[in-house]
């Protein structure tokens, strides 16, 4: 009789480690398909500055980046950070980091993703782009080119 209980306490262990793993695993499928979102929009945002669609780089930005500076703003400061290095060549992905806190921005969910980007006139460049997370859909908040 005493093996009874022993055997359904280890049971009932067995089957909650395992909801854990599952819920972890699950958590991880989640979190991945939610980096590769922020990673296609990344894409899909600096494609339109390899295109010089500044404008609608602009507009597809985090409404509170745009309350910021003026499109004009926007328009100029693109010409200045990506005419230099010309024509895109190649862009790799070489890695994404989920963050809650960025400094200066209010708490939240925020994507870096990063991209090893050649130009024309730029042998080997690092691309930052920074999203977070607006109305259920990645916005970008950041963009770097090094």
């Amino acid at each position: 009789m005493k093996r009874a209980p022993a055997f359904l306490t280890c049971l009932l262990s067995i089957s909650i480690a395992g909801c854990a793993t599952h819920s972890s695993s699950r958590t991880k499928e989640v979190r991945r398909a939610d980096e590769n979102a922020a990673r296609i929009k990344a894409l899909t945002w600096v494609a339109l500055l390899d295109a010089e669609d500044y404008g609608q780089a602009y507009s597809e930005q985090a409404a509170r980046l745009r309350l910021s500076g003026s499109k004009t703003q926007f328009i100029r400061s693109m010409e200045g950070r990506r005419a230099p290095f010309g024509r895109m060549l190649k862009r790799t992905f070489v890695g994404a980091a989920f963050t809650q806190k960025l400094v200066g921005a209010p708490d939240g969910n925020y994507e870096t993703i990063l991209f090893k980007t050649f130009f024309e006139h730029k042998a080997v460049a690092a691309e930052r782009v920074i999203l977070t997370r607006e109305s259920g859909r990645w916005k970008v908040i950041d963009y770097r080119v090094y």
